[in-house]
This record gives C-alpha cells, sequence and structure tokens, in this order.
C-alpha cells in the first residue's frame, strides 16, 4: 500500500475491520471533549451598540474603539459594577469593541452568566460615552469657541453699514448711482454667503456634535452559550479521535514492507504468477489463537486479523475452479 493511493474503499474497509476500535476511540474523545468542558465554564456573549452623531472619518473611528476599550473604560466599568475578584485587567480581556457601518461602536462583554454579560456591555457603554464626552470637553478651546461669534457680529456690522451706505448714495438714477448700489448690494450677499459658510464649518458645533454619542438601549440578555459550547466540544472531540485512529491506520500501512498483493509478491520473488488458492466462500478469516487478557482485549476490539490484508477471491462453482486449473496448467 505504500505506493497506492488512498481511496474511499480502504478508508471503507478500515471502517469495516476496525469499527469496535473506532468506536471506542470515538467515545474517549467525547469523553475527553466533556472534560475539557468541565475545565472551562460556559461562557456567555452580548453587545451594546454606541452612535456616533455627525461626520467621522475611519481613523476617528478607529480610534474611538481604542477608547471604548481602553483601561481607563474599563477599570470604571469594573469599579461600578463591583464584583468581588473580579479586577479592571481581568474584564479588559473580556471586553471587545469594533466599528460598524452608520457611525455606530459596537461592544461586546463576555462573563459567566448572561446576566453579568448583559451588565458587562451596557456599563462598558456608558463609561465609554460619559469618557468620550469628558475628552471631548477638557479639549475645547474657550477663545476658539467665541472667535466665530465675534467674526459673526464684525459681519452683522458692516452688513448694517453696507445698508446705511446704499441708502445715502445717490437717489437718483444715474449710472454712478446705479452701480454703485448694485456693488454695495453685491458685497452684502457674498457677505451673508460667508456667514452661512461659517456656521456649516464651525469646528466648536461639529465638535458638540461628535460628543452628544448615544447609547442605543440595553444589550439584549444573551439566550445561549458562546462557542465552544459543551457539546461542540464533545462532538469535536469524538471527531477528533475518529480521524488520528483512521489516520493512524493508514500510515502504519503505508510505512509496512510486508506483500499484500499479488503484483507486489511477483515482483519481490522475480517470476511469475502461475494461480491463486481458492478460498471457501463460508469460510471465516483465520484468527490467531491465544490465551489471556490482552489477546481477549485483541479479539474483542477486533485487531486480532490485519484490515490491510485484500479480501481473498472465493472459490465460485465446480466449473470456474475447473477453468482456473486449466489456465494455471497452461502456463
Amino acid at each position: 500500500m505504500s505506493d497506492d493511493t488512498i481511496r474511499l474503499v480502504t478508508i471503507g474497509r478500515i471502517i469495516r475491520r476496525r469499527w469496535r476500535l473506532l468506536t471506542i476511540l470515538a467515545v474517549v474523545g467525547a469523553l475527553v471533549g466533556y472534560g475539557t468542558s468541565l475545565l472551562f465554564p460556559p461562557r456567555y456573549t452580548t453587545s451594546a451598540s454606541v452612535l456616533l452623531p455627525g461626520a467621522w472619518q475611519e481613523r476617528e473611528l478607529a480610534t474611538q474603539v481604542e477608547i471604548a476599550t481602553s483601561s481607563v473604560v474599563v477599570d470604571r466599568a469594573a469599579t461600578t459594577l463591583g464584583w468581588s475578584g473580579v479586577s479592571g485587567d481581568e474584564l479588559r480581556d473580556q471586553v471587545s469593541a469594533k466599528a460598524a457601518d452608520g457611525n455606530i461602536i459596537t461592544i461586546s462583554g463576555t462573563a459567566d452568566t448572561p446576566a453579568r454579560a448583559q451588565k458587562l456591555s451596557d456599563q462598558v457603554a456608558q463609561q465609554f460615552v460619559t469618557f468620550a464626552a469628558r475628552i471631548a470637553g477638557d479639549n475645547t478651546d474657550p477663545e476658539a469657541a467665541t472667535r466665530p461669534e465675534a467674526l459673526r457680529q464684525m459681519v452683522v456690522r458692516t452688513s448694517r453699514r453696507i445698508t446705511e451706505l446704499a441708502d445715502a448714495a445717490d437717489p437718483g438714477q444715474t449710472v454712478e448711482g446705479v452701480q454703485t448700489r448694485t456693488e454695495l448690494a453685491k458685497l452684502r450677499t457674498t457677505l451673508q454667503e460667508a456667514i452661512n459658510k461659517l456656521d456649516q464649518a464651525d469646528p466648536a458645533a461639529n465638535k458638540a456634535n461628535k460628543t452628544n454619542m448615544v447609547v442605543m438601549g440595553p444589550a439584549a440578555r444573551p439566550a445561549g452559550e458562546a462557542p465552544p459550547t459543551r457539546m461542540q466540544l464533545i462532538i469535536a472531540g469524538a471527531l477528533l479521535f475518529f480521524l488520528l485512529a483512521v489516520i493512524g491506520h493508514l500510515t502504519t500501512a503505508r510505512m509496512s514492507r510486508r506483500l499484500r498483493t499479488e503484483p507486489e509478491i511477483a515482483a519481490a520473488l522475480g517470476s511469475a504468477l502461475l494461480g491463486t488458492v481458492d478460498v471457501p466462500g463460508e469460510r471465516r478469516a483465520h484468527r490467531p489463537e491465544g490465551h489471556g487478557p490482552r489477546a481477549r482485549i485483541r479479539r474483542l476490539l477486533g485487531v486480532d486479523v490485519r484490515w490491510d490484508i485484500p479480501t481473498p477471491r472465493t472459490s465460485g462453482d465446480e466449473a470456474s475452479r475447473q477453468v482456473r486449473y486449466r489456465r494455471v496448467c497452461a502456463r
């Protein structure tokens, strides 16, 4: 088998001749998976969403994600929750955040009970909103906030002065008077457009909008465990042991130098194959005799007979045996 391609028939032969051993190994793997689930208690995960109003760039959203999972925010949440034996460093491993579409920060919390997971997500989201608003408030420049307002007042006074000059211009219909009033009207329109653009580009107003973050409702209480669940670990353990057993059988057969097929025997002897031995169809495979607990266990598991030996060709009727006999004699 060392040079043969692994076919489904080979795997089927392993399953058919080693089904007892494979079943026991799968059960052992399931027990190992169950034991692993006892070492790792069930975990529950839920998420709370925070809406960030205004226009945000991608790098700004990434910064907010880092702030949401920062030690300052998580430590404040741990202090507010007041869980005994749980520090901020431990909670930080149980909290994650990511930016979603629509300027939304999704904060996920994982805990050993659904209620704790819900409280953790809600509290971290609330502390994140509070801390982000505090940062924005501390970074506000008072002079920068009053400077646009002073500029607006100056524009208003200038517009009023333009109106006075237009009224004091030549009231007649002379060319000079009309041109003067037209230029003053254009200047007033330009100033009005400038003040409108100033209102739209006011950094203080934009910063105020960005600080108005909103928690979009409480986190939902998780209805099921976070993966991997106990059942998933049990199934994974059974499949792992089953696959390892099959791979072990295939590897052993490939590394073995035992001759099994007719071409291998003929090539090893350097002679042509003259014939084969008929095996009665009702005869079962030969099982080596043995006594003692080890031999009984091997017979119980079905490993006392090799699985990689091809199935002997069964003897047909009398006519078939005569035909084969004449072929052997003809050689």
